[in-house]
């Protein structure tokens, strides 16, 4: 027995040494290879050719199977029925107690009746269909599954966030129904080899470093950061860190802040503490306006940064005075094109300019009907939702309200974003402002 125990290998440091060069060579092979993966160009057209970490380099994959010459034959038809009622699911809620969410279901209406109206003869009868009620990820996500396999479907508006966008994106994929995300800026919807995503609003990789240059040309001295726990804002903040890492711009501190009262007094506290020149801030709306109006209650100078949100409609109207100097990315383009029927009607049901997701809400709604019209002309008694996503990929570059919508590779908005300031209730460029 004494025997058997100790029938090892002869010579057992040769072989752990064996082992443990097997692991380094593997090891080393690995970070060469995705290394040499040329993912930096192809990561949404990114300033600088974009930045990546060494992982992100394995996601190249994605983007050649999302190329339109591969990815055609992974569409699977599914045919709808002309002369029914076409149904455009709404990922969202159509209830009026929250601005933010009341004003894209607004813009989202009034985009399929300007669009009937002009369309006429061309467009079979469109009916809009709020999917939450509640929690998205219970009867939300059930209505939309049941709403795909009992109704004549030709697309999804939505989610009203990065996190209910992917939860609608996990649901349509199956389906292979297209989806239009006006509002989530995370870069990360349009990756996931699912080619029947559409991201509108410019992606976090597009605006964090432009907000990155506007935080080092102020020559801050001490920089900190409030954070969400939730989904867009860490995707936000990974992005923006990135960046402040390639300019050189340390960060002396990042906290988590909890959405309870006494948490947001006490995260604060401690930040201002540290007597940062910058306060980088990134939450869900509810939480960064309290985190806003603590800042100001306590009479910091600071200069305050937020992400997309800070200019959100329900965001600029409950802070007031106190949203004055903000500093935001301006996603509206130049060539916007809103026009003054459209402002006026909107400031008269909700006492605000509209912003960036209002109007992105209003162009993907149209953009889905206009596809809709195309794919029903001649005498066809039915169409497929691959025609319908030929034809959004067939309608970039597309000029609407918001301004022109072009997509990358990955079907994805590419538009030039630049930091903008709230004044007067109003994010306007900076480069507008008078020097």
């Amino acid at each position: 027995m004494r025997q058997l125990l100790y029938s090892a290998p002869i010579r057992p440091r040769l072989s752990k040494f064996m082992g443990r060069a097997c692991v380094i060579f593997f090891a080393i092979v690995g970070i060469l290879t995705a290394w040499e993966t040329p993912t930096a160009e192809l990561i949404a057209d990114g300033p600088d050719n974009g930045i990546v970490y060494p992982f992100e380099r394995s996601i190249h994959p994605f983007f050649e199977l999302r190329d339109p010459e591969n990815a055609t034959p992974l569409l699977r038809g599914s045919v709808m029925a002309t002369k029914k009622e076409v149904i455009i699911g709404y990922f969202g809620p159509s209830g009026i107690d929250d601005l933010g969410t009341a004003s894209l279901w607004w813009a989202a209406q009034r985009s399929l009746t300007d669009a009937a109206r002009e369309l006429r003869d061309r467009l079979p009868p469109c009916r809009l269909v709020p999917l939450v009620k509640g929690s998205p990820w219970s009867d939300g996500a059930s209505a939309l599954a049941q709403l795909i396999f009992q109704e004549n479907v030709a697309g999804v508006i939505g989610g009203t966030d990065g996190e209910t966008t992917h939860l609608a994106e996990t649901i349509v994929a199956k389906a292979h129904l297209p989806l239009l995300s006006p509002v989530a800026t995370d870069k990360t919807t349009n990756l996931a080899g699912v080619p029947w995503i559409f991201a509108l609003a410019p992606g976090d990789h597009l605006i964090a470093p432009i907000l990155a240059r506007r935080i080092v040309a102020g020559r801050p001295q001490r920089v900190a950061v409030l954070l969400g726990s939730d989904h867009d804002s860490q995707w936000f903040w990974r992005e923006l860190n990135k960046w402040l890492l390639h300019f050189g711009c340390p960060v002396n501190s990042v906290i988590l802040v909890p959405h309870e009262e006494q948490a947001v007094k006490e995260a604060v506290g401690e930040s201002l503490g540290k007597s940062p020149d910058w306060l980088v801030v990134s939450a869900p709306q509810s939480l960064l306006v309290a985190i806003v109006r603590e800042i100001r209650c306590r009479n910091s100078n600071v200069h305050i940064l937020c992400d997309a949100r800070g200019s959100r409609v329900n965001v600029v109207k409950s802070l007031g005075q106190q949203a004055e100097g903000i500093i935001c990315p301006c996603l509206i383009p130049n060539d916007s094109q809103t026009s003054h029927d459209f402002v006026e009607a909107f400031r008269k049901e909700f006492g605000v300019e509209p912003d960036y997701a209002v109007l992105l809400t209003y162009d993907a709604v149209r953009m889905l009907v206009d596809a809709i019209a195309r794919s029903v002309q001649g005498e066809h008694d039915n169409i497929d939702r691959v025609d319908i996503y030929k034809h959004l990929i067939a309608l970039s570059p597309y000029r609407g309200i918001f301004g022109t919508i072009e997509w990358d590779k990955v079907n994805a908005n590419k538009c030039r974003v630049v930091p903008g300031i709230i004044r007067s209730g109003k994010l306007i460029p900076e480069s507008q402002m008078p020097q």
